[in-house]
């Protein structure tokens, strides 16, 4: 299976569970993994037979910046879900999301979810 991937997408958002965290955006970064067969989009050399990575990255910006999710667990697996939705080519996707600066003298907390289209 042939793969898209996105890497370091930087979304500024409201997500934890803290007080503080709650009235100020942070920057999270995800990196995107999108598998689905480019067969199509080889033979035409056409965007409208592939999936529009520019697409995915502003549509997840703009789901993120509204949802203001607590647990970015819970951020991952509804993103993975909605692009699952969104994008019918596609066969399985996974989201890794970074939260800078949430662990002390850690670079970041991160979190890994992966799906399958199911039949």
């Amino acid at each position: 299976m042939d793969r898209l991937s996105i890497r370091d997408l930087k979304v500024s958002c409201i997500v934890g569970v803290h007080a503080h965290e709650r009235k100020r955006e942070q920057d999270l970064f995800l990196d995107v993994d999108l598998w689905f067969d480019f067969g199509r989009a080889e033979a035409s050399d056409h965007l409208s037979d592939t999936i529009d990575y520019t697409e995915v990255a502003d549509d997840l910006t703009a789901f993120l910046r509204a949802e203001k999710f607590q647990l970015i667990e819970t951020l991952a697996h509804r993103a993975c879900e909605r692009v699952l939705r969104l994008q019918s080519r596609l066969q399985r996707c996974r989201f890794v999301i970074r939260k800078p600066g949430a662990v002390p003298n850690a670079a970041c907390a991160s979190v890994c979810v992966e799906r399958e289209r199911t039949l």
